[in-house]
């Protein structure tokens, strides 16, 4: 098997020592062995390049661009809200500290690896442009904050589970210091599961140009990327898809119950009548938390899949044909921009998982946009009303609170 780099990369022209490639293409009897000794021979220089079209460049260009600008504006300020509004204390769970963990990871992942992807995967395939010291880290942030991320999620099913399906002992077990210990613990987990990123990636002089690439054997990065897929999306997916299955059938449960329960009711006596309405606002909120529910399930698996399923081609593919190799070059691309694209919706998609979270948001992202008009007319934002009179209709913000 020929020597890819971790990230998916094929050493040389995208990080590929397409010389191993055309050695092993000319004599398949020896391919295998070849590959696994990473012998070499010597072809033109002009072999070593990805011939990409200047409009797939900039094409791509443009997106990364779109998405970071996106993702830090959406992570910054979903963070800054986070951190400064006292009201999100009256949150009735703590899936804020779960929003603001999951902010942290995207924000790490669009600062720390983006810029050095675009110039050097997608623009500058060689030379190795920042040193040993940045190819190693650049893997082992990427992997940690790429574990971080979907365990934040994971995580984040979990608390609504608990909140929606577990009320009362969501109270009691997930309180706000069990909460923080448990984010402290994931994000210890994500770095240490990215450390043998450290011992696989280095820089390997090829043709006195420096490559960032793998420095050990075929094997063991096959198992590295093995067990990378397999925490940080296959154990994810099924817990995401689990947990939200079971939310979604008891929103829907509850969705039925209050279709059929749609009444008035009649409270006090001749002098005095309460009529209580729960249509359409409960209704309301249960049908559109199934809805986010199936989008949660449906980004996750659009934006991670093909970037994982791009990495284990290094695991299962033993014949680098030209042509193949130039699927993979572009597929390399698609995929990248999939996984960026989680980082910049997360922001998007979880904050609708709480009313008054999704209030103060958009009122924080007015205050940065037109500054001035907020202070002539700053509003204090307040819960939703209940009102009771004579026919008065009782609107509550429990359901709210407790649904995507």
């Amino acid at each position: 098997m020929n020597n890819m780099e971790v990230n998916g990369t094929l050493p040389g022209r995208n990080f590929i020592d397409l010389r191993i490639l055309t050695q092993n293409l000319l004599s398949s009897a020896n391919r295998s062995q070849q590959f696994l000794d990473n012998e070499t021979i010597r072809v033109a220089e002009d072999d070593l390049d990805v011939n990409t079209d200047i409009y797939s460049k900039v094409l791509v260009t443009v997106i990364y661009v779109l998405l970071f600008v996106v993702g830090c504006l959406g992570n910054s300020i979903t963070l800054y809200t986070l951190l400064t509004k006292k009201s999100l204390q009256n949150l009735q769970s703590t899936v804020h500290y779960h929003l603001a963990s999951l902010a942290i990871s995207d924000l790490l992942i669009l600062i720390l690896c983006m810029p050095i992807e675009l110039y050097n995967f997608i623009w500058v395939h060689h030379p190795w442009a920042f040193g040993e010291a940045v190819c190693k880290g650049y893997y082992f942030l990427r992997d940690g904050c790429s574990y971080a991320t979907a365990f934040n999620i994971a995580s984040l099913s979990v608390e609504r589970f608990m909140a929606i399906c577990h009320p009362f002992k969501a109270k009691s077990i997930m309180s706000r210091s069990r909460t923080k210990k448990l984010i402290s613990a994931m994000w210890l987990a994500s770095f240490l599961l990215a450390t043998p990123m450290l011992f696989t990636m280095g820089q390997r002089l090829v043709e006195n140009e420096f490559i960032c690439t793998t420095i050990v054997s075929s094997i063991t990065a096959k198992t590295v990327l093995q067990v990378n897929a397999f925490l940080s999306f296959v154990v994810p997916m099924a817990l995401i898809s689990a947990l939200n299955g079971v939310i979604a059938s008891q929103l829907l449960r509850m969705f039925r119950e209050t279709v059929q329960d749609n009444r008035t009711s009649i409270i006090g006596g001749n002098a005095t009548i309460l009529s209580v309405t729960v249509e359409p606002n409960r209704a309301q909120s249960l049908r559109h938390g199934v809805m986010v529910l199936r989008a949660v399930v449906i980004a996750f698996v659009v934006c991670w899949l093909p970037y994982h399923a791009r990495r284990l081609m290094y695991c299962y593919v033993n014949e680098w044909t030209p042509a193949l190799f130039d699927f993979y070059h572009y597929f390399y691309m698609v995929t990248n921009v999939l996984f960026y694209v989680s980082s910049a919706i997360n922001p998007v998609l979880y904050n609708l998982v709480s009313s008054n979270y999704r209030q103060i948001f958009f009122s924080t992202l007015r205050y940065f946009l037109l500054p001035c008009r907020h202070k002539k007319q700053q509003r204090v934002l307040t819960r939703h009303s209940i009102s009771i009179c004579s026919n008065h209709t009782l609107s509550t913000n429990a359901i709210k609170e407790t649904i995507y």
